[in-house]
């Protein structure tokens, strides 16, 4: 598996986690009464130190009942995609979670290329053009990010 594969996913099981918070209950006790599993198992879904991953029904589950499409947008952007509501007609001004995606997903892609680009030791030109393409597109996402974070008023 790709490094930083891991780590994304474990990132998104506990946006996800957090996302299905509701009046009167915080996200893992709301994922604890509609799955059934333990608080430590799902501790472990989102925690490093552990192998275990958010079962893919619960993930199925949880991005169902919250509205909030966290993996689908994490899987989306890793192959350049993003995930925008049917309703959606104009990108936001403000930053959002979408951005979070985009920026792993371009990330990830960076590093790996980088670690391929660094496998045997040598930079050939193709892979200094990938890695130069790669990270074009993370930096422009960033910029991205940065403009709309400058644009938010306090408060």
């Amino acid at each position: 598996m790709p490094d930083g594969l891991i780590a994304l996913i474990k990132n998104a099981a506990r946006l996800s986690v957090m996302g299905c918070s509701a009046p009167g209950s915080t996200g893992p006790q709301r994922v604890e009464e509609l799955t059934g599993y333990s608080p430590g198992a799902i501790s472990r879904w989102g925690g490093d130190a552990h192998r275990e991953l958010m079962p893919l029904e619960v993930v199925f589950l949880v991005e169902f009942i919250s509205q909030k499409p966290v993996f689908a947008g994490a899987l989306a952007s890793l192959t350049g995609h993003r995930l925008v509501p049917v309703a959606a007609s104009e990108a936001s001004d403000a930053p959002g979670m979408a951005d979070v995606f985009a920026m792993a997903g371009a990330s990830l892609r960076f590093q790996i290329e980088f670690a391929e680009a660094l496998e045997d030791g040598r930079l050939t030109r193709a892979e200094r053009r990938r890695l130069n393409k790669a990270k074009a597109e993370l930096l422009d996402i960033m910029a991205s990010i940065g403009r709309k974070i400058d644009g938010v008023r306090e408060g």
